[in-house]
């Protein structure tokens, strides 16, 4: 939940100023993944498993950016997108395992 919140915030904070959606999804995901395994109190089972988990949920975030960086013309319409940008994030988080 905190980290579909995170990446609400750094949406909106990112909506009206130039943004690098591959680089700073990328950063979200490092941070996310670190902080992840910092809660659990657990060192990360890097598999295949693990990395593709990480993968898809690096390119969704990289795909929120760029629909952030494209479609947001208003503060209304930023606010819309990334709550269901957080919404969507926290769906996929917490049943991505299962699909995988």
């Amino acid at each position: 939940m905190l980290e579909a919140f995170v990446l609400s915030f750094w949406a909106v904070w990112s909506a009206d100023r130039e943004l690098y959606p591959l680089s700073e999804s990328l950063w979200f995901t490092i941070i996310a993944a670190f902080f992840r395994h910092l809660a659990e109190w657990e060192m990360p089972l890097v598999d295949g498993r693990w990395v593709a988990f990480n993968s898809v949920l690096w390119l969704y975030t990289a795909l929120v950016f760029i629909l952030i960086n494209r479609l947001s013309s208003s503060f209304i319409h930023t606010l819309l997108l990334t709550a269901a940008a957080g919404i969507g994030y926290f769906h996929l988080a917490l049943h991505l395992p299962d699909w995988l």
